[in-house]
């Protein structure tokens, strides 16, 4: 089992039978500047420093760390800092009692006084010390401690809730699960996992420590900053309000009080925490955002349909896969070379007998608007006759061994490698010394990034055969080391400035894919927007990647997973991510690949992908009920991409994920909050794919909100469908997809080969009434690959439906931007309004200052849908119709 092939580890022990440790807060060492506060905690053992900050947008830091004379300084990843939230602090035992922007407990910090902090030290010989202090062995490794065991902990308790999400990645269901009774805690700690367990809190590719807690009432989060090896435990319970009455006395009139608590601990760094205060799912994703970053406007072929396996053979292949797609009329903006493209596993190079004219069969694929992408992983082969491996030996850019001086090296596809250390500067920069948060556009000062040697590696001058129609994928980053302890870097190998990588490990390929990302930005002088895919992640690494789940199955069973997993990401900042369509291991027979064609299509980062070993599967490969199953998956895609494209403008702005659990839009609806197998896209269509074997009918619950009846309408058909439970039939080429009441969803209805040949197309606005004639939405457009946006040259509409009387209702649309102006041929081709309950006499339009023009409609009185043909107005133009009965 896999599972049984990862350590459970000394600190794990350590979580689950250390006891409450004593700290107090020495009341005369508190001191307070401007909104921190700081002083001296204080047990038996140990003496700690303590700050506290408030932060702006309802959000604390606390941290706690070694005194001025530790034996060497804690590694702690370096965020920018931004007082709106009531604190209470107990001195004795120490507590930190955190209050909502209503005077309500939410959150205790220490609650359980599991406060644990080893300080580092020196060997003393005379001095007797724990099993493992000084060195641990797992299998035939042995990892030396040279400054003792040095773990750190705390406790949260989050208080009126009971339901919590978050601490991606694991395979398991999305609301967390207790694992305090008969169950290992979840791990953090990255990891190259072979056909990975489902519903076990085993380690993955990504580790993000971070828990979001939702209520009918609030939502908060809670981000435990550390890069070392975490385990988390977790419990769901209700406390008497006795056991903690001098605090909810005020604050709570009911005895039983339901709380989330989790035990966080971690091999090394400090005690660094962020509370986010909410009160609402939009704000604490806001608040998330604003310390750990977004995900900037991604190019729009990015968030179309890639084709990708391990791997296309040669050069001719390329181009037939190519051709088979325009054969089929299927549309697709990326194909994928894995591994066997390079020359013997060398990266930044090509096998030259497979692809030996790199840059002519860019050049083809990129003249129908398609990109391509190649895999660079961070392992370099160790060949003093390859140029990357060489000049960055001469430099001493490699990660050391234990001792300090010798290179590490490690096995893995290459054969035997070396691993650059992306904390040296000259290798890369820590990119979160660079955010801007003051500006939605400017994430990161990009003046100070020079000669980072990485961000080198891909100029156009060094990449040979690369074009700015090459973008990259970075794999194998956990890193992936096949000699290694559980297919890892040994955690005392040595990093840039005396670093142990027990410290940053999970930040490794962070590090790497944010160097990527300077590369792509440096080629081009800033003027294209990158795009890379990462298999390992770490807070913030939705700045600058994608990331996908990595080696899932062609199995139902991992289909179902994927919407828990994908959605335990985006609630914990990570909005850009996907799974591989049809399973990276073994062969999907057909219904099983067409159902997960369907439910890719509408998650952000869509992409089929598939092992060596495994059978050809492109669409046109299985029958032609299937291929036809597949492209009208794929094409209702690149139907949707303007709405995709507006949720990913909606993300930078403020942090709220195109992929959404349906409680994030219905947040007081209780029988949501472990719905794990239907999603909201945005804030106006609800998905519910089919995930079983042999299902052909559904049952679909679709939400209602408290102060009013939602109406819902079938996507395809516009037919409305009562909000509640319903059995709807799912053919095999159905996918269940429905338009909340209330919205207005832009989209493109000529599709074609490929995303960058629709950037100019007509729109089409689908409206659909809420319960009181009522809609709005808007969409966003730009270029879709360049950073002109940020100097203002975008349109962003907003759409309007609105009853004005008994006998008229008014569709209105206005247009804004900046500074510049984005010239474009887009105009409104049709409109079509779901629920309207009666057909109009008259449909016109006037435009600007022109005289009214009447319009072209059908009115449909069994699906009640009025749809408007060529209202022929630009979308940067402001416009009114009116619709009169």
């Amino acid at each position: 089992m896999v599972a049984e092939m990862q350590r459970t580890g000394t600190i794990c022990v350590k979580l689950n039978f250390e006891g409450k440790t004593g700290y107090e807060l020495i009341p005369q060492s508190l001191k307070s500047v401007g909104s921190q506060v700081y002083g001296v905690l204080q047990n038996a053992e140990n003496k700690l420093v303590f700050r506290l900050y408030g932060l702006k947008d309802s959000s604390v830091r606390v941290q706690i760390d070694e005194p001025e004379d530790a034996v060497r300084k804690r590694f702690v990843p370096n965020f920018l800092s931004l007082v709106i939230i009531q604190i209470m602090i107990t001195f004795k035992p120490f507590v930190v009692d955190i209050f909502n922007e209503n005077g309500e407990l939410v959150m205790q910090l220490n609650r359980d006084g599991k406060l644990k902090f080893e300080r580092y030290c020196l060997k003393e010989e005379d001095k007797e010390y724990p099993e493992n202090f000084w060195e641990e062995t797992f299998k035939s490794s042995t990892d030396s401690k040279p400054f003792g065991s040095s773990s750190v902990g705390i406790d949260v308790s989050f208080i009126g809730f009971q339901t919590a999400y978050g601490l991606p990645e694991h395979a398991d269901s999305f609301a967390l699960k207790s694992t305090v009774d008969n169950t290992d805690p979840f791990r953090l700690y990255n990891l190259d996992v072979f056909e990975y367990e489902l519903h076990n809190p085993m380690s993955l590719y990504a580790a993000i420590p971070y828990i979001v807690a939702h209520s009918k009432n609030a939502t908060i989060g809670f981000l435990w900053l550390n890069a070392a090896e975490t385990w988390v435990d977790t419990r769901s319970s209700v406390l008497s309000k006795g056991l903690f009455r001098a605090v909810l006395d005020k604050m709570m009139p009911v005895d039983n009080v339901p709380h989330f608590d989790a035990h966080f601990f971690s091999e090394s760094g400090l005690v660094d925490v962020f509370f986010f205060g909410g009160p609402g799912p939009r704000d604490v994703q806001r608040q998330l955002s604003r310390i750990t970053g977004v995900t900037p406007l991604p190019p729009l072929f990015s968030i179309a349909y890639h084709q990708c396996r391990w791997n296309y053979n040669d050069e001719e292949d390329v181009a037939q896969v190519d051709e088979n797609f325009d054969l089929h009329d299927i549309p697709m903006d990326a194909i994928w070379l894995d591994i066997e493209h390079t020359d013997g596993k060398r990266y930044f190079t090509w096998d030259q007998h497979k692809f030996a004219h790199p840059k002519q069969m860019i050049d083809k694929i990129a003249a129908k608007g398609r990109k391509m992408i190649t895999i660079i992983d961070p392992h370099i082969k160790i060949d003093d006759n390859y140029p990357v491996y060489k000049e960055a030996k001469d430099r001493e850019l490699y990660v050391k061994r234990s001792d300090g001086t010798t290179n590490f090296e490690g096995h893995c596809w290459p054969g035997s490698s070396a691993y650059l250390d992306f904390l040296n500067p000259e290798v890369n920069i820590l990119l979160y010394s660079d955010v801007t948060l003051s500006s939605t556009f400017e994430m990161f000062d990009l003046t100070l990034q020079t000669s980072k040697y990485w961000a080198d590696q891909f100029g156009f001058d060094r990449y040979i055969g690369s074009t700015p129609q090459l973008f990259t994928w970075n794999d194998m980053n956990e890193p992936s080391v096949f000699s290694g302890p559980e297919v890892t870097m040994n955690k005392d190998a040595i990093h840039f400035g005396g670093i142990e990588h027990r410290e940053i490990h999970n930040m490794y390929g962070f590090l790497q894919h944010s160097a990527t990302f300077e590369g792509q930005m440096k080629r081009t002088g800033g003027k294209d927007r990158p795009f890379i895919l990462t298999r390992s992640g770490f807070v913030g690494s939705q700045r600058t990647a994608a990331i996908w789940t990595g080696d899932n199955a062609a199995d139902w069973s991992h289909l179902a997973i994927t919407a828990p997993m994908l959605l335990s990401l985006s609630v914990s900042g990570i909005p850009f991510v996907g799974a591989d369509v049809g399973g990276f291991f073994g062969n999907p027979d057909e219904q099983l690949i067409t159902r997960w064609y369907q439910a890719g299509s509408f998650q952000p980062f869509f992409r089929a992908h598939a092992h060596i070993d495994t059978k050809r599967r492109e669409p046109w490969i299985f029958s032609t009920p299937t291929m036809e199953a597949i492209r009208q998956a794929i094409r209702r895609r690149y139907a949707l991409l303007p709405y995709w494209y507006t949720l990913f403008h909606e993300h930078a702005l403020n942090g709220a994920p195109p992929m959404r659990p349906i409680w994030f839009e219905f947040p007081s609806e209780e029988q949501y909050y472990e719905e794990e197998k239907a999603w909201m896209v945005g804030s106006a269509l609800l998905v519910h794919p089919v995930v079983n074997k042999d299902t052909y009918s559904e049952k679909i619950d679709l939400p209602t909100e408290l102060t009013k009846k939602t109406r819902w309408y079938e996507w395809e058909s516009g037919i409305e469908i009562p909000a509640g439970s319903s059995i709807v039939n799912v053919p095999i080429t159905h996918v269940p997809v429905f338009q909340r009441g209330g919205t207005i969803v832009p989209s493109w209805q000529r599709i074609r080969r490929a995303s960058s040949l629709m950037i100019q197309d007509p729109l089409t606005f689908f409206i659909a009434l809420d319960e009181a004639g009522y809609a709005n939405g808007t969409v966003y457009l730009d270029d879709g690959e360049t950073h002109d946006y940020k100097k203002g040259v975008f349109i962003f509409a907003d759409i309007e439906y609105r009853t004005m009387t008994a006998t008229q209702s008014l569709i209105t649309g206005s247009t804004t931007s900046a500074s510049g102006r984005f010239e474009t041929e887009t105009w409104i081709e049709r409109i079509e309004v779901r629920g309207l309950e009666r057909a109009p006499q008259s449909v016109s339009i006037i435009r600007a200052s022109d005289p009214t023009v009447a319009l072209e409609f059908t009115y449909n009185g069994d699906r009640r849908t009025l749809l408007i043909r060529k209202p022929f107005v630009s979308i940067i133009q402001s416009f009114k119709i009116i619709i009169s009965f």
